[in-house]
């Protein structure tokens, strides 16, 4: 294991790959397959979250291979160091994806992600392709946002299919308290204030 895994162990934080060996990973930030177009990531980095989502996550993925035989949780992104998060930033700042990316430079810095509090994933099938959710990873699209699903399909912008996709998404994740974020049918977390991030330890690294 690299030095920042070990790192995000001695923070406190739960190895999610060794809590559910069952857990699928496309760590895309170690590819360039993500909105910057750059790797960012070691490719050996890790799937680490606060202990309470990282159980959380496990019981969604049970209960989905329960429900749909072969299923899993596919994970894109878990916890994020600090410096990640404002070389992310500072690419966008000041442009209209500015709204999507977190500002690690305020009060209490960054997102979620650099707390191990959240979590980015979705859905493949039993031959590992991932479900429809009617854009990828990282689309800083309001055809990603959540809640806006119904009026999306009627105006020819979501397939019926992408739709169902979606809603068992956030019915396996609701289940266990973990919503999306309104910006990203991918991001789930079980805090939602800013100030809950002091419960948890800064991945300032």
């Amino acid at each position: 294991m690299n030095d920042i895994n070990d790192l995000m162990l001695s923070l406190g934080l739960i190895d999610l790959n060794e809590l559910d060996p069952t857990i699928k990973s496309d760590i895309r930030y170690a590819t360039v397959n993500n909105f910057t177009g750059k790797i960012l990531y070691d490719k050996t980095f890790g799937v680490f979250l606060e202990r309470r989502l990282a159980y959380a996550v496990c019981a969604a993925n049970n209960k989905l291979k329960e429900m749909c035989e072969g299923y899993s949780l596919v994970i894109f992104d878990a916890a994020r160091p600090l410096t990640i998060q404002k070389h992310m930033y500072d690419m966008v700042k000041d442009t209209p994806a500015e709204n999507y990316i977190a500002n690690p430079y305020t009060d209490y810095p960054g997102g979620f992600h650099n707390y191990g509090m959240a979590v980015d994933l979705s859905i493949c099938d039993k031959d590992g392709a991932l479900l429809d959710m009617g854009t990828d990873f990282d689309s800083f699209s309001e055809i990603a946002h959540v809640g806006n699903e119904q009026t999306l399909v009627i105006d020819g912008l979501l397939s019926a299919t992408a739709y169902a996709n979606r809603m068992l998404l956030y019915s396996i994740m609701g289940r266990y308290g973990m919503l999306p974020h309104p910006l990203e049918w991918w991001h789930y977390q079980l805090d939602y204030q800013e100030t809950d991030k002091a419960k948890h330890k800064l991945l300032n690294f």
